[in-house]
């Protein structure tokens, strides 16, 4: 099987302008962000979908916060996949000392006890510098072309960042391949069989390489530069393994 897809592909290159914070990673007190941004925060920052705990504030006392990754993309997660992003160079780093206050009006300069909060009350907190490139995709299985904003707004801080886009040409084609770009490991419907790469994340696990058998999608980047392509899973889709 080897033929022209109706799918369409449209190949994301993000740069940070300001610092980028997220929770990827909670050892103790210190907050990490990991190089990798997930699809479950693109989906939002892209307008695709608009979360239902997103800028919600939380009476005192009724449950927090929780995402509704599901629900907010059920209307389109057939028709459209936006994979994670990953480094397109080397990224820059940056550590600070955090201490989350409360809503009191006296406060008192000292830490305080470490609670049960996203970020802990203090802690260290270690981010993206401004400058930082990623590279993404945006599959349209029914052909359609997405909105595709220049501007976005990313992380806890939701900082600002510019998207370069550009399509690119895609092949439906079939037998062994090779993943060779990340996603969630529930937005597959099977595991790789071997070479796998994987990584731990919040709030999902991600698989950012390995070796499948079935259908696929070959995407074709090329230009100047030669760029390496891009190959996904067929059956690829945004959390269908926890779907009902």
């Amino acid at each position: 099987m080897n033929n022209q897809s109706s799918v369409r592909a449209f190949e994301g290159v993000l740069e940070m302008m300001s610092e980028l914070f997220f929770a990827s990673l909670e050892p103790g007190n210190n907050y990490t962000t990991r190089p990798l941004i997930l699809n479950t925060a693109l989906y939002y920052a892209l307008g695709y979908c608009s979360g239902r705990y997103v800028n919600v504030p939380v009476k005192k006392g009724s449950a927090k916060q929780n995402p509704t990754y599901v629900e907010d993309t059920a209307s389109f997660y057939s028709k459209l996949y936006v994979s994670p992003a990953k480094p397109v160079k080397s990224i820059r780093f940056a550590s600070e000392i955090t201490n989350a206050r409360s809503d009191e009006y006296i406060q008192y300069n000292t830490y305080e006890k470490q609670m049960n909060s996203p970020t802990g009350k203090y802690g260290v907190r270690k981010q993206i510098l401004p400058g930082g490139k990623f590279v993404f995709f945006v599959l349209s299985f029914d052909g359609n072309e997405p909105d595709l904003p220049v501007y976005i707004r990313l992380g806890k801080k939701r900082s600002k960042a510019s998207v370069t886009w550009s399509e690119c040409p895609v092949t439906r084609k079939k037998g062994s391949f090779i993943l060779n770009h990340p996603v969630l490991v529930d937005d597959l419907t099977q595991i790789p069989s071997r070479d796998i790469s994987f990584k731990r994340m919040q709030p999902f696990d991600v698989i950012e390489r390995g070796s499948f058998e079935g259908e696929y999608y070959l995407i074709q980047r090329g230009g100047k530069e030669k760029k390496e392509d891009v190959v996904f899973p067929a059956s690829i889709r945004f959390l269908q393994r926890i779907r009902s």
